[in-house]
């Protein structure tokens, strides 16, 4: 397997997808399945029209984001196709929703009509499924928690939430060759060899553990019996740090919340705002009931992890990679500003200088650490190598 990237920066969406696909298509052998991310300012109606007219009966589908890229290249407007080329993988390609309504069953609706469209899977062969859930209409917590309820164990999990927590515009899914909202988009992968999946954020432990006493889906009111907005500021203060509501959104940014798990990892969540009653809203959900962390990180973490997410996924790739798919957390990219070229730079150099590379910022993205059950994570990297 190996993929072939086209991009293209113009804001009209037929000049951009035929220059993208151009691109993609040079020299191109038969290819079985096209992978479309675009940012969110394009008509997502039009530029569907736009790519269905120029791949033809070539097989697609993605999503839109709050930015692109193709190897080290961030477009902040812009369309990237990569084609996925190769007779050793079948693909199949399912949606569900709307999210809005029941998230969980649009889960599971969009696995079962993915691996639908799949044959009877070969002997030996391992599956992979992209999940690309509407982050802004749902609960993409329970998305996923539907989709891993119906794909069953032994599967290589990645993907990440449309949407922008600066621009809360409306987002898109594609899929069958047109735009969609309010939906979630899975993306099925047979493979003779498996797919590898890094996952790593970089965030470790800055305040005690606390219980979460009181949540309402992504809001934490409660921490230990307070409001979540004051266990905050008596963390930050037991260390130097001084906080209150007007500074909370620049604390948070390099603050989020942890979640521990049992084999010594962190989901994070991302904080949004203080509402007046104290308590902190968040990107996902808080699972009422459990232990949280404040935490912390550095560039330098970030960057590490940027790093650690793309070697764990290119050693879990048996043989040569045949390139790579990476979901970014928008909110990393905020943090880091320009030395998000870093962290392109990271992911790139290792895979390997060669390895062709396309991804997104996300909002919020899927993953399994440690091999465990797939979960929606925050300000997270997750990479996907494919085998060559």
């Amino acid at each position: 397997m190996r993929i072939q990237i086209g991009k293209s920066r113009s804001a009209d969406c037929i000049a951009a997808a035929r220059e993208a696909s151009q691109e993609a298509l040079r020299g191109a052998d038969a290819p079985t399945f096209a992978l479309v991310l675009c940012t969110d300012q394009y008509d997502a109606v039009a530029l569907a029209s736009a790519v269905r007219k120029v791949l033809g009966d070539i097989p697609w589908a993605g999503c839109s984001a709050a930015g692109v890229f193709a190897g080290t290249e961030l477009l902040l407007q812009g369309l990237v196709i990569a084609l996925f080329l190769g007779d050793d993988f079948l693909v199949g390609v399912g949606m569900g929703g709307p999210v809005s309504e029941s998230p969980r069953a649009a889960g599971r609706a969009a696995v079962a009509e993915a691996v639908s469209k799949l044959p009877p899977k070969p002997p030996g062969h391992r599956r992979a499924l992209i999940i690309l859930p509407d982050a802004l209409s749902g609960n993409p917590t329970e998305v996923v928690r539907g989709a891993q309820q119906e794909a069953g164990a032994g599967i290589r999990w990645a993907g990440g939430g449309a949407g922008n927590n600066l621009r809360f515009v409306k987002t898109a899914q594609f899929t069958q060759g047109h735009a969609y909202q309010d939906q979630v988009v899975v993306i099925a992968f047979d493979a003779r060899e498996p797919f590898g999946v890094g996952i790593q954020h970089g965030w470790s432990p800055y305040g005690p553990p606390s219980q979460v006493t009181k949540a309402r889906g992504a809001t934490a009111v409660e921490l230990d019996y307070e409001s979540a907005f004051e266990v905050y500021r008596r963390t930050a203060v037991s260390r130097g740090d001084s906080l209150d509501e007007q500074s909370f959104a620049r604390f948070a940014m390099t603050h989020p919340l942890g979640i521990p798990q049992a084999n010594g990892e962190f989901v994070i969540r991302d904080p949004l705002s203080v509402d007046p009653d104290g308590s902190v809203r968040f990107i996902a959900e808080v699972p009422d009931g459990s232990l949280v962390r404040v935490m912390e990180g550095k560039r330098t973490d970030l960057l590490d992890a940027a790093a650690g997410a793309a070697t764990l996924a290119r050693e879990a790739t048996p043989g040569a990679v045949g390139g790579a798919v990476v979901f970014d957390c928008v909110s990393r990219y905020l943090l880091l500003e320009e030395g998000v070229q870093d962290e392109l730079a990271r992911f790139q150099n290792a895979l390997g200088a060669g390895v062709p590379v396309v991804g997104c910022l996300t909002l919020g993205e899927v993953g399994a650490m440690g091999g465990g059950v797939p979960q929606f994570h925050n300000k997270t990297a997750v990479v996907v190598a494919l085998p060559g």
